[in-house]
């Protein structure tokens, strides 16, 4: 019996212990018998770590991040932890999402028929409502750093089982080839929280693999919990990071449309939104790097 690809699965824990015992529940009932779980812990402030330890089994590995660098930097915690351990792909996921059993083996056949595909998602839908769909990858436009979620809140009926180019699949699944990794680098830690995917797929895809959607696997994704923890934390860095990501990502052209439309934003904003003047300081970050989220990293 031919031996499948190993995966490491890795799931960020922050405050939530709940959602992510429960996903790692989940993700045992998968159908796929070659794989590995990582659960990170960034540095949470509650009892999961006590919490989430009492759950797992002898063979699961559980890492706690000495300090919350962000989304990026605790997943990349469990992707070096199996870099030098023959694994094949790493599948990041959210802990707020449950995973059809099928899923992984579905994106790993994928993968292994198409070698031109680097970074692959499910079909992401709602876990409410499970005949939503939320996302089937993204279409960024650069000149104005806008992204489309592909079939975004279609019902399922209407998504034909196929593999849709995208230029981003969503952090709540994506299965990328270790191969990849090597090649193009870690997700990248600049962000904290937002557009680290965006940018490590657009690197993906500088490097000439293709990055896709593959509808036929499905996760069912509750939404941000742990963001929604923090008041303000969503609007910032979706802002400051889309300056960053534009101004590291596009042309000389896109960076210049984009810089036009952001500031124009701010203006309207500052006349016409409450505390509008917030954008100009979101701008500046973005464009500068400061972080005024800085704390939640000790």
């Amino acid at each position: 019996m031919m031996i499948k690809p190993r995966v490491a699965v890795i799931v960020l824990n922050y405050n939530n212990p709940t959602d992510t015992i429960s996903c790692l529940q989940n993700i045992r009932t998968t159908n796929y018998d070659n794989f590995q779980i990582i659960i990170i812990d960034n540095h949470s402030t509650d009892d999961s770590i006590s919490q989430i330890k009492a759950a797992l089994l002898p063979s699961e590995i559980f890492i706690e991040a000495p300090i919350n660098k962000g989304y990026a930097a605790g997943n990349n915690l469990g992707i070096r932890e199996m870099q030098s351990q023959e694994t094949d792909y790493f599948c990041i996921l959210n802990n707020d999402v449950e995973v059809d059993p099928n899923f992984l083996d579905i994106l790993v056949t994928k993968m292994i028929e198409n070698p031109d595909l680097g970074i692959v998602g499910p079909k992401i839908c709602d876990f409410d409502n499970r005949n939503l769909v939320q996302s089937t990858g993204s279409i960024v436009n650069m000149n104005f750093g806008r992204a489309t979620e592909l079939n975004k809140n279609r019902p399922v009926s209407e998504v034909v089982s196929e593999v849709i180019s995208c230029d981003y699949v969503g952090g709540a699944c994506m299965l990328v080839r270790s191969k990849v990794i090597d090649q193009v680098g870690l997700i990248p830690e600049d962000y904290f929280l937002f557009y680290e995917e965006n940018e490590w797929c657009a690197k993906v895809k500088q490097a000439g693999y293709q990055i896709a959607c593959v509808t036929e696997a499905t996760v069912y994704h509750k939404g941000s919990h742990t963001i929604n923890q923090i008041s303000g934390l969503s609007e910032y860095f979706m802002y400051r990071n889309l300056v960053i990501f534009v101004n590291r990502n596009g042309s000389f052209k896109n960076r210049m449309i984009f810089l036009t439309y952001f500031i124009g934003f701010c203006f309207k904003s500052l006349l016409f939104k409450k505390h509008g003047g917030r954008f100009f300081r979101y701008f500046w970050d973005g464009i500068t790097g400061i972080n005024r989220y800085q704390y939640l990293q000790k």
